[in-house]
């Protein structure tokens, strides 16, 4: 046979470029290769990107989320952890218990009440020195009279020392954000000791007895026993004998009963909570029973013994109207001040994981809205 040239087949195989197919076929690997290291970079890059979103949403984010802002100030979730850790070691050192669901909120409202302070302090004509704010810091920290007995002022300092960077390193605050705190603090007083000059030293005031009872006590005999033991003699010294005797045999209350039920002199203003049950009785009634407000199953019976038109404030009480004259400025005071606060089941639960505390109360949302006052920090 011959081809369509007219030449007869060649027998002879047809050579092949191996060399050219060993490279093709190298390349071709070489790019499979790449591509799956592409794509697995491309996934280990997904997965690092989610580890890094998820660190920055949980761990990043939070602490720098809005809580409140007073006018341009704005003040994060990780600045009320601060305050908190502050309250935490305070409470800790004078050996009392941090109650979460209260000191939260209080938190909260002292960093608005501080802030409008702290903005308004200038046109009241306030100010804290470096001297007053190194003084009450060192007058935390530094030893006791009895502790300071035979040391030198060196060793003194070294244990003062000691003592502050202890108590920075457990609050997790910085030296700096704590004197902040301080010197908030201090402005609180001093706005509260202005205010308070309006506080009368004399006032019209009533002499009070309470008597603590259990809901299931029996009541009805601790009246009848009361009121008959007193009779018709409304003099002060019978009705405050009379009432030592039965608060003794019928009050749940070992503070109530270790006084005789004696609560004292009170102006207005002192027992704000209580007041409307007792500063109008007469003289030797007894009041109605008034449930107790942190703990409704007992219940109060009041009492007075006398009363004056014009009697001194005690000190006592006068350092509590004051903090109640600083609350009334306070709130007049809002009104001149762009207030923004944000609260609620979610923030609450993420502020007691960082303080390490659980918790079975959830609050509610609190929108923009007023705050009761509290006392300095």
């Amino acid at each position: 046979m011959v081809d369509d040239a007219g030449k007869a087949p060649s027998n002879e195989p047809v050579k092949v470029d191996r060399r050219r197919i060993a490279v093709e076929r190298s390349q071709g690997t070489q790019r499979r290769q790449r591509m799956a290291f592409a794509i697995i970079s491309l996934l280990l890059l997904v997965v690092a990107g989610i580890m890094v979103a998820g660190y920055v949403i949980i761990f990043v984010l939070p602490p720098q989320q809005l809580v409140v802002r007073v006018n341009d100030v704005e003040y994060t979730r990780g600045d009320m952890v601060k305050l908190l850790r502050l309250r935490q070691a305070t409470l800790e050192t004078i050996g009392q218990t941090f109650r979460s669901s209260d000191d939260v909120f209080q938190a909260l409202q002292l960093i608005v009440e501080n802030e409008i302070i702290s903005q308004s302090s200038a046109k009241l004509g306030l100010s804290v020195t470096r001297e007053e704010l190194d003084d009450r810091i060192r007058g935390i920290m530094v030893p006791s009279a009895d502790q300071a007995l035979g040391k030198s002022e060196d060793q003194i300092q070294r244990e003062f020392a000691e003592m502050y960077g202890q108590y920075l390193n457990t609050t997790q605050v910085t030296e700096d954000e704590h004197r902040a705190l301080v010197q908030r603090a201090l402005l609180r007083e001093k706005v509260r000791q202005l205010v308070g000059d309006s506080v009368p030293t004399i006032d019209e005031q009533v002499y009070l007895h309470r008597i603590v009872m259990h809901n299931q006590d029996e009541v009805d005999t601790m009246i009848t026993n009361l009121t008959d033991s007193i009779g018709d003699d409304k003099s002060a010294a019978n009705i405050r004998g009379i009432f030592k005797i039965v608060v003794r045999e019928f009050s749940r209350d070992p503070d109530n009963v270790q006084s005789g039920g004696e609560v004292g002199w009170l102006p207005i203003g002192v027992d704000e909570d209580y007041e409307r049950a007792f500063f109008d009785l007469e003289i030797g009634e007894l009041s109605a029973p008034v449930p107790n407000i942190d703990n409704p199953q007992n219940l109060y019976f009041f009492m007075l013994s006398d009363r004056a038109d014009s009697h001194p404030v005690s000190e006592r009480n006068k350092d509590v109207l004051k903090t109640g004259a600083l609350q009334v400025w306070l709130n007049e005071e809002r009104v001149n001040h762009d207030v923004y606060a944000v609260f609620n089941s979610e923030i609450y639960g993420w502020i007691l994981n960082e303080l390490r505390i659980s918790t079975t109360i959830t609050p509610t949302a609190v929108p923009d809205s007023p705050f009761r006052g509290l006392p300095g920090f």
